[in-house]
């Protein structure tokens, strides 16, 4: 694994600092105190790069803001990525329709690690264009969701990134479950992909039955009385963990008239080769809700269907397309 460098951490906090309070400008010890170093420290970092134009000095205040170099570096990033720009008005269209936060999301491979899929663009209702482009940093009533942050592909999660692939590639995404995986994971998770090509949509469903049962094992340990009945209710959740968690997670049927706890619908963008190159996720949990409300399957198949319909629009528009699937491999 790759040694962090404390100097660059530092870097990357001062900047996402800023990025995180675009109206303001903020003083060298401002930076210091958030960033958790003294000003000593932080001053030769500011001084740098306000020489090379990524932050702005107000010329009497002596304040800190984002500056116009990294404007420049934006528009290279996103010429570079062109269906990340493309991505854009989609995801603040379909936010604006469902009333949800939408995100596009993008692989993001780390040196020595397993890929992850990266937030490329948010989406939050009721904001409109103009204050989107500035808006890196949702915080409070959608727990600091940023552009960047990086989410690992643990299964199900990221099920429309292989739901297309071969087993191969299904049985190396499903290692990453590590020692609780089961040993007929594949199985298990076969029908649930399936029924993802075939709606063109993935939904994740939470999984809450586990966490009620561990919170009333953890009661029960509190009581040195109820030491046997919390042994054995933890045996029953290491059960209840190996029989149901993948199929349940990723259902193959959504039935209209039953209920779900879907924490998102994610639906697949193609590249001009068929494979997967970006991820529109719609978030179903309300801002301010703590939990996952429960939605009938009607909603859900409404909801999936419109994140395909755009997702397949994006395909389109990209000059990609949705790949044929033949038995266990894409083509």
């Amino acid at each position: 694994m790759t040694r962090p460098s404390p100097q660059t951490e530092r870097l990357l906090d001062l900047f996402e600092l800023l990025a995180s309070r675009p109206d303001e400008s903020l003083t060298l010890a401002d930076i210091a105190r958030s960033v958790g170093v003294n000003k000593a420290t932080v001053h030769p970092m500011v001084v740098a790069l306000a020489q090379r134009g990524w932050l702005l000095r107000h010329p009497r205040r002596h304040t800190y803001r984002l500056g116009p170099s990294l404007v420049a570096a934006g528009r290279v990033a996103a010429r570079g990525h062109p269906v990340i720009d493309a991505a854009r008005p989609v995801v603040r269209e379909v936010a604006e329709s469902t009333g949800m936060l939408c995100l596009a999301l993008v692989a993001g491979a780390i040196p020595g690690a397993h890929d992850d899929l990266m937030i490329a663009e948010i989406g939050q209702p009721g904001l409109d264009a103009a204050a989107g482009a500035g808006a890196d940093l949702l915080t409070s009533a959608y727990g600091g969701i940023r552009l960047g942050q990086r989410i690992p592909i643990q299964p199900p999660l990221a099920s429309v990134c292989v739901a297309w692939t071969d087993d191969a590639t299904i049985d190396r995404w499903l290692a990453r479950l590590g020692a609780d995986r089961p040993p007929d994971a594949l199985a298990r998770v076969a029908p649930g992909l399936a029924a993802v090509r075939d709606r063109g949509w993935a939904l994740e469903v939470e999984n809450r039955m586990r966490e009620r049962l561990g919170s009333l094992a953890a009661e029960l340990d509190e009581d040195q009385r109820n030491a046997a009945q919390a042994a054995l209710l933890r045996r029953i959740i290491d059960d209840i963990g190996d029989r149901f968690d993948l199929g349940d997670a990723l259902p193959a049927t959504v039935d209209p008239a039953a209920r779900y706890r879907a924490s998102a619908v994610n639906a697949p963008v193609f590249d001009a080769e068929g494979a997967v190159v970006l991820v529109l996720c719609l978030l179903l949990t309300p801002a301010g809700h703590t939990g996952v409300p429960a939605r009938t399957g009607a909603e859900l198949l409404t909801l999936g269907d419109q994140v395909r319909a755009a997702a397949d629009a994006l395909t389109v528009a990209t000059q990609g397309r949705r790949p044929h699937f033949a038995g266990s491999e894409r083509v």
